[in-house]
């Protein structure tokens, strides 16, 4: 397989705010470790290993977080992984990432997916590319996370009786899908709130998922009409994709996960 995809890392700090950086008592969440391995060593490897990956850069973590923490930065520039100053907010950062590299396909990925590997990121490399989309948004059924790690408190979706957690990697096929981008920092604060990210689509779409009646493809539909590139949300079987470590419960339960 060839390497054809830039990966675009979302590494940045949250500052004393962040439950897991002050679970790991670590300067941000990316150089927090489990079993001794940093976050952001975890999914920087795992990109470095797939065939799908030409390139890697990696918006954070900030300078003050690599000066406390030089062996992150040693480990990432043994990568190549080219390092930005993050934006403010996920969104923000995973445009910067997106425009400085300047080609397509492009894989946005956040630092926090301890369980990942090569051979997951090239599945789902090989699936999004297939997706007729400018943007492509990974569904996981909330069945297959609870198997592997029930302990997880996880934010989840409910499409016509099924509930569904979103994944942490996003594909950008092509500069079209840069609109969906723009819509993300719109939406940001609402991520992990249901009912007001709906309410951002149109209020008949609220009463729909309140009645169990609206579908993943109706909420892509609608999206795509209001971001102005063709969104796609595509369901993938790989837990691995949405298991983050978003606090410190998430941090714990994975800790004692990987031992």
């Amino acid at each position: 397989m060839m390497a054809s995809w830039n990966a675009v890392v979302l590494a940045g700090d949250r500052g004393l705010s962040d439950p897991v950086a002050n679970a790991a008592n670590v300067a941000g969440k990316a150089v927090a470790k489990l079993q001794n391995i940093t976050l952001i060593e975890r999914v920087v490897t795992a990109l470095n290993q797939s065939d799908s990956i030409n390139k890697i850069v990696a918006l954070g973590p900030s300078q003050q977080c690599l000066d406390k923490h030089t062996d992150v930065g040693a480990l990432l520039d043994k990568y190549g992984v080219e390092i930005l100053e993050p934006a403010k907010g996920p969104s923000a950062s995973a445009m910067r990432g997106v425009l400085h590299n300047g080609s397509y396909p492009a894989l946005v990925i956040t630092c926090d997916l301890p369980l990942l590997n090569s051979s997951m990121i090239d599945e789902y490399c090989q699936q999004a590319i297939k997706v007729d989309a400018d943007f492509v948004v990974g569904s996981i059924d909330y069945a297959l996370i609870n198997e592997n790690i029930s302990a997880l408190k996880k934010t989840k979706y409910q499409f016509n009786g099924q509930a569904v957690c979103f994944a942490n990697l996003f594909a950008v096929l092509n500069p079209q899908g840069l609109k969906a981008i723009e819509y993300w920092q719109d939406v940001e604060e609402s991520r992990k709130k249901p009912i007001e990210l709906i309410r951002k689509i149109d209020w008949l779409s609220i009463l729909s998922y309140k009645l169990g009646r609206l579908s993943l493809s109706q909420v892509a539909n609608k999206l795509s009409q209001k971001v102005g590139a063709k969104l796609v949300i595509e369901n993938f079987s790989i837990p691995e994709l949405a298991i983050d470590v978003d606090s410190a419960h998430d941090y714990e339960m994975l800790s004692n996960h990987l031992k």
